[in-house]
């Protein structure tokens, strides 16, 4: 009979979780944000408590629910709030500039030269100095231009 619940109380979070990342909204893997992947962490972490025991089901929905309503909010105090998304998610990091790599840069954001590379090879750009910028943008995606 555990396991009978076991099953059925997975499925049913399973529906739960489903609905509750919808409300999130809809982003790429690419987008997530640091709150999302915290959330989803959680979230596994809420899973693991359905191991037979009283109230595991309860406990569990209440944690994933109350998990996605603190990410609600905060994602709405970050859209309201420039000081705490720039501390949330940071911001832009020029890499490259005039041609010239930022090695401090690079280092500060634990960036290797290969990870610049793969992003010029991305751009089909041989030579650093047809770069004009390279940016590390929020989301970890190297943006580059061109001269």
């Amino acid at each position: 009979m555990e396991l009978l619940e076991v099953a059925g109380g997975s499925a049913a979070l399973y529906i739960i979780i489903i609905i509750c990342l919808r409300l999130i909204g809809k982003k790429g893997l690419a987008e997530i944000s640091l709150g999302d992947l915290v959330l989803i962490i959680l979230i596994g972490e809420a899973m693991g408590s359905l191991i037979p025991q009283e109230n595991a089901f309860i406990s569990a929905v209440v944690c994933i629910v109350t998990l996605t309503i603190m990410n609600f909010l905060i994602v709405n105090v970050v859209f309201r709030s420039k000081l705490i998304r720039d501390y949330l998610e940071g911001s832009p990091v020029i890499l490259v500039k005039n041609g010239r790599i930022d090695h401090k840069a690079m280092k500060k954001e634990k960036l290797t030269g290969e990870d610049l590379e793969e992003a010029l090879r991305e751009k089909g750009i041989k030579d650093i100095k047809k770069v004009e910028t390279a940016v590390l943008e929020t989301d970890g995606d190297i943006n580059i231009v061109e001269k």
